[in-house]
């Protein structure tokens, strides 16, 4: 009962915020900060991403910028996730919301990946601005969902990972 009524906090807090970013994606536990008491290691039995935030500097048109997400399935069963660009709902002081264009320059290597019980996946992310193209701004930001597709009922959770894109100066 204790444990539904966590997760009804948790999904209630995603819900009213949307997706956050600093390093926040890995479940919290009180008193532990997110991590199996005395261990250092994340829980096995929650399911979490990592990182929460990835920051990218001197970027600019013809840059590749790469990032290995993790996607940790504290189910019991193999689940399929889904993992998508996603138009940030806020953005950190400093960063402006990205353009339209900016959804095709985000590559995700396996956008459905089916995690194994109690394990992790790391799922290649790329950012790729082509040669050209208009920065949305010096500081940008968009963020990486990532969906549990057996989740049933009317709340899903919806873990992000956080960009913050840093133009390279002219």
């Amino acid at each position: 009962m204790k444990r539904l009524l966590v997760t009804v906090l948790i999904v209630g807090g995603l819900l009213l915020v949307g997706c956050t970013g600093q390093n926040t994606a890995l479940p919290e536990t009180p008193d532990v900060g997110g991590v199996q008491a005395g261990t250092g290691e994340p829980p096995i039995d929650q399911t979490w991403i990592s990182p929460g935030k990835v920051e990218v500097g001197n970027f600019y048109p013809g840059a590749r910028a790469e990032w290995e997400l993790q996607v940790h399935n504290g189910n019991s069963v193999p689940v399929t996730f889904a993992v998508t660009y996603r138009y940030p709902d806020n953005v950190g002081d400093g960063y402006v919301k990205p353009t339209l264009e900016v959804q095709d320059w985000v590559i995700i290597a396996d956008t459905s990946p089916i995690v194994a019980p109690r394990s992790t996946k790391n799922i290649l992310i790329a950012l790729v601005m082509p040669k050209g193209a208009k920065s949305p701004g010096e500081r940008w930001e968009f963020w990486v969902s990532v969906k549990d597709m057996s989740q049933t009922g009317i709340v899903r959770t919806e873990l992000c990972s956080r960009w913050l894109v840093n133009m390279k100066g002219e």
